[in-house]
């Protein structure tokens, strides 16, 4: 019997050390502001567009790697905020054609989710908890892929939004690449 508890504690202790051995921590960076921008947003779709909606508030300048994760956020909530006001107003207009009052309905659901979603992930990212926020980043570019695709696929198109959407789901992609790099 002891000898089977002593084999359960040894083999035990060898997955712990092997898990906690293999989980490397973050990155520590020396950079700050506008090169450490520059350097997590390497791996972007488009490292000019990360690298200024980065530095687009002036607490970046002295930003370290985990204050460039909120303000990630912080721009893609204002973007799908602001994206989520613009279809409201397009649905208050008179005289919309069906095709594009549909995708304007599917698309404002869809931005009021990704709203809350982002709102979310910045609570998360506020207490460390980078798989939730990778878990609700997901989540909110789901949405921004569902309001891309009744854009695309039907008759009623907005090119404004279309425009929006692109650079939504460039924000919060590029959020996900940051807090990707931030997970321990």
């Amino acid at each position: 019997m002891k000898m089977v508890g002593r084999i359960v504690l040894l083999f035990l202790s060898i997955v712990v050390t092997v898990v906690v051995a293999g989980k490397a921590p973050p990155p520590t960076f020396t950079e700050t502001g506008k090169a450490l921008a520059e350097k997590l947003c390497e791996k972007s779709e488009d490292k000019a567009f990360c690298v200024a909606s980065l530095t687009s508030h002036h607490e970046s300048e002295t930003a370290t790697a985990p204050k460039l994760g909120v303000i990630a956020l912080s721009v893609a909530s204002t973007n799908a905020s602001d994206t989520s006001f613009y279809i409201k107003s397009k649905l208050k207009q008179r005289n919309l054609e069906p095709a594009l009052e549909d995708t304007l309905d599917d698309c404002s659901k869809n931005y009021l989710d990704a709203v809350a979603q982002l709102d979310d992930s910045l609570a998360a990212l506020l207490a460390n908890a980078y798989i939730d926020v990778d878990i609700w980043l997901n989540t909110a570019i789901s949405d921004g892929e569902a309001c891309e695709d009744a854009l695309s696929e039907r008759a009623g198109n907005d090119a404004e939004l279309a425009r929006r959407n692109a650079n939504f789901l460039k924000l919060c992609k590029d959020a996900l690449l940051i807090n990707t790099i931030l997970t321990p």
